[in-house]
């Protein structure tokens, strides 16, 4: 049981919302001209991984989508929110020059419960997390399901977590792979529709789903293996990603935005409770840059 509460954890699926004191203090990232503020109530465009969370720190109106989806939005004039916050901060290059990054993620295997691939988890004692993975991914006989890497930074990681990892096909594993819409992946997985999905360890957490950790070396979680996140690629529509660490940004673009995104980036305790990971120094201005 020991080993089994180690390789497969469960989110707690509880929210605390009250830790945003040093509001005043956070210096956030926004347009050199805010509009007027209005209504105290922000319309904020975010990551489909922030969804819950976003909508319970704060006073807004949210709407979620993939982060790349969201870029596209934007670019193409079709939303004007008061504040975007996206999944990777590269994707803010060409539209803002500094964005406030507030937390980080990992890459994980979600699992339905009741599933055979709640097996993988399961080992004995002189099985390793590696071992239960790969197994995992390997077994024909499991329904898999992951997001689209032109919509979100969780499909454009999921495929390179995949060239990364030895002894995998990666071509394999992606070709029998079901593919969804980030807000309603683990909808999915909850209903019995797949066995398993890639998907941030919020994700898993929020939903109180099991999940098996990946290791460190492709789950994107680690700063200090960033050169060998790099060393992978994927080619979209429009540009083409390496990896990198896996962080969150957000910008504001008026008075009622930057109110949001100093609650949001302050609001440490409900961010870590909601299955993200704050690092040290966070929340921190980043300038963007801009082709």
């Amino acid at each position: 049981m020991s080993n089994r509460r180690n390789v497969l954890r469960r989110g707690a699926g509880l929210l605390a919302v009250g830790s945003a004191a040093s509001v005043g203090l956070l210096s956030v990232g926004s347009d050199d001209g805010a509009r007027s503020a209005g209504s105290p109530t922000a319309n904020v465009l975010v990551a489909g991984s922030l969804q819950t969370v976003a909508t319970v720190v704060g006073d807004a109106t949210v709407e979620a989508h993939g982060s790349v989806a969201c870029r596209r939005l934007l670019e193409d004039g079709l939303r004007d929110p008061d504040a975007v916050a996206l999944a990777d901060p590269r994707l803010f290059d060409g539209l803002v020059e500094r964005a406030t990054v507030f937390a980080a993620n990992a890459l994980v295997v979600a699992v339905h419960p009741d599933s055979p691939a709640a097996e993988y988890a399961a080992g004995d004692e002189e099985t390793t997390d590696r071992d239960d993975w790969r197994g995992l991914l390997t077994d024909p006989d499991l329904a898999l399901g992951r997001t689209d890497p032109e919509r979100d930074p969780l499909g454009y990681r999921t495929a390179m977590a995949l060239d990364l990892a030895d002894g995998i096909d990666a071509a394999a594993v992606r070709g029998r792979t079901e593919v969804f819409p980030e807000t309603g992946l683990l909808r999915t997985l909850e209903a019995g529709g797949i066995d398993a999905a890639f998907a941030y360890r919020n994700m898993a957490v929020e939903h109180d789903v099991p999940f098996l950790a990946l290791p460190d070396r492709i789950d994107f979680s680690n700063p200090r293996l960033a050169d060998e996140y790099a060393s992978a690629s994927v080619s979209l529509d429009d540009r083409t990603v390496s990896g990198s660490p896996i962080r969150y940004a957000a910008h504001a673009r008026t008075d009622r935005g930057r109110r949001w995104v100093r609650t949001l980036a302050s609001a440490r305790e409900a961010l870590r409770n909601a299955g993200f990971v704050v690092p040290d120094g966070y929340p921190r201005t980043r300038k963007i840059r801009v082709h």
